[in-house]
């Protein structure tokens, strides 16, 4: 399908950057859209919908590629017929089993397809309609505006009086055929359009007005809350998290401090990593909408990743940092239209001006879904008496694999209502943190919340006080015996070859003399974007050992040329 005519290109998109960088490695998410018409409709009319649904959507026949200068762009398909898997076993473990196999095995950028389609049929019938997209091109706003297409398109289906089955087919049919592949027009805004007003149009001012924010915004960012107990050391635990409280009392806690649920949220994972680390101002990575009024209804991705930083020197109350984070949140919102590389490039400047690089830390994704502001709509009364019959639900924790860990992790939690309670999956680094803290992490937001709405504000000291031990403990987990980490990349002395065909490849796509090889890549005046064209340019050449990461480390150009070895 997306391999078909070429309509048009752009470059990326500001949000984009970060998504297409990880495609680069095959680590980039795949989001799965999954709708059961009620009642199942024929399993074709099922393929003119999802038909319809390319049609309809730019980002839904959108690539990547490199230009003639190796910049990347974002290609723009034709709309074709969509090439749809199909499962005949409706039973939940086939379905389950269907779509994980749809959603593998992982993007990448050389895909020519970002996007795989899958109908489940019963009958010759369709019960369920998948649609696993990269993320790159689809965001999770993007899965709630595919979600409302599909069920509007599929109600639209023509009733099958007959319910009889077609001998041509061997499916049952409705009596009016769907439309013709092409029916469907693309309309308003697509997402290359927002990538060009973001160059060249209407959103400039607003990319150099956040350029010139975040250049003075890192100042204020700290490095790292944490010491881990093994530097470079991840040791992923992951945990869920199921409360039936914490939604009402995020909703009546927003409605006091007139702000939303995610503001109140982030805040309170602001107060307990202050606790916890004692620092005088806390940063929490969050993420953000990234949509102008015009892109609302526009299937793309457009969601951004931003750090917060918050002062807490002077230990305020739970009521003053909800306070204080929701003036921040609002400043740095208004200044989320940049690329996501362009900030990585403006961190990395900062990094060596300090001589200490950054970490990831802690990452926040509140998804304010439908269910949350159902949940907004009920009064007071009932939203308390909701606090007064539910609480905890469920907790798991458990280890998972160990790796090198070059960013800086250490947590992220991901959160969503579904079923009138809400869902926390986190990730948690036990280099970081221990098992009580990760569930301080998990359950300390709702019993600091309890304790908010129904009694005095108090201060980040009286919460640490009051969660006592339950907030850390002295005993630390290490490694297992044989669950060392091993890293492959190990850096050799470079020889003349190797540095010179990379001194080449930085110089040529970056339009320099000469690239400074005592310079690590961006100082020496090269571009992130442009990455892949310097990798493609040295394999080209016959040299391998180098990924994307390595172009955004402070290591100069001499240790990266000594990773470099000959292919073949």
């Amino acid at each position: 399908m997306a391999g078909g005519v070429e309509v048009r290109r752009a470059p990326l998109g500001g949000a984009q950057q970060f998504e297409w960088w990880k495609l680069l490695t095959g680590s980039c998410n795949a989001i799965t859209v999954s709708y059961r018409p009620d009642p199942p409709i024929p399993h074709r009319h099922a393929v003119a919908v999802l038909r319809d649904l390319v049609a309809a959507h730019e980002a839904l026949r959108t690539t990547f590629r490199l230009d003639d200068a190796g910049s990347p762009v974002q290609v723009v398909h034709a709309a074709a017929e969509p090439a749809v898997r199909f499962c005949d076993d409706d039973s939940d473990a086939a379905r389950d089993a269907f779509r994980r196999a749809l959603a593998e095995p992982p993007f990448t950028a050389a895909d020519t397809e970002l996007v795989r389609f899958g109908v489940v049929r019963s009958g010759g019938r369709a019960v369920e309609l998948l649609v696993v997209v990269s993320h790159a091109v689809f965001d999770g706003h993007s899965e709630r505006l595919v979600l409302t297409g599909l069920a509007a398109a599929c109600r639209a289906v023509p009733a099958d009086p007959a319910g009889r089955d077609r001998p041509d087919t061997g499916t049952a049919g409705a009596d009016a055929d769907p439309p013709p592949a092409g029916a469907v027009r693309p309309g308003g805004h697509q997402p290359a359009d927002s990538a060009l007003d973001e160059r060249s149009g209407e959103l400039v001012p607003g990319r150099e007005a956040a350029e010139r924010f975040w250049r003075d915004e890192v100042r204020r960012i700290p490095a790292r809350l944490f010491v881990p107990l093994r530097p470079d050391v991840l040791q992923r635990y992951g945990a869920s998290y199921r409360s039936a409280t914490l939604p009402a009392a995020l909703v009546l806690a927003a409605r006091r401090h007139r702000t939303s649920p995610a503001v109140v949220y982030s805040a309170l994972v602001h107060a307990l990593l202050a606790i916890m680390s004692g620092a005088p101002s806390t940063v929490v990575r969050d993420h953000f909408g990234g949509r102008t009024g015009r892109e609302r209804e526009v299937v793309g991705c457009y969601h951004c990743i931003l750090p917060t930083t918050v002062d807490v020197s002077d230990r305020p109350t739970v009521g003053t940092l909800i306070e204080r984070l929701r003036l921040r949140m609002l400043r740095v919102q208004s200044r989320y239209r940049l690329g996501q590389l362009t900030l990585r490039e403006i961190l990395a400047t900062e990094e060596r001006r300090r001589g200490v690089a950054f970490a990831s830390g802690t990452t926040v994704n509140f998804d304010h879904g439908p269910e949350l502001t159902e949940l907004q709509r009920r009064d007071d009364r009932e939203l308390t008496g909701l606090l007064a019959t539910a609480g905890e639900l469920e907790l798991g924790m458990g280890r998972n694999e160990t790796r090198i860990d070059r960013e800086g992790f250490d947590s992220y939690l991901m959160t969503t209502v579904e079923s009138g309670a809400m869902w926390v999956l986190a990730s948690f680094n036990g280099m970081v943190f221990d098992p009580a803290q990760m569930r301080a992490l998990l359950a300390g937001p709702e019993r600091i919340l309890r304790t908010h709405l129904d009694g005095p504000d108090l201060t980040l000291d009286q919460v640490a006080a009051r969660l006592g031990a339950d907030i850390g403990d002295p005993v630390r987990a290490d490694l297992r015996p044989g669950e060392e980490p091993a890293d492959a990349r190990v850096d050799g002395d470079p020889g003349r070859p190797a540095l010179a065909a990379l001194r080449g490849a930085v110089a040529r796509f970056n339009g320099l003399d000469d690239a400074d090889p005592r310079h690590c890549y961006l100082a020496a005046g090269g571009r992130l974007l442009l990455v892949p064209a310097v990798l493609d340019r040295l394999a080209a050449d016959g040299w391998s050992g180098l990924v994307p990461d390595d172009f955004a480390t402070p290591q100069p150009l001499t240790r990266l040329a000594g990773r470099l070895r000959r292919v073949g």
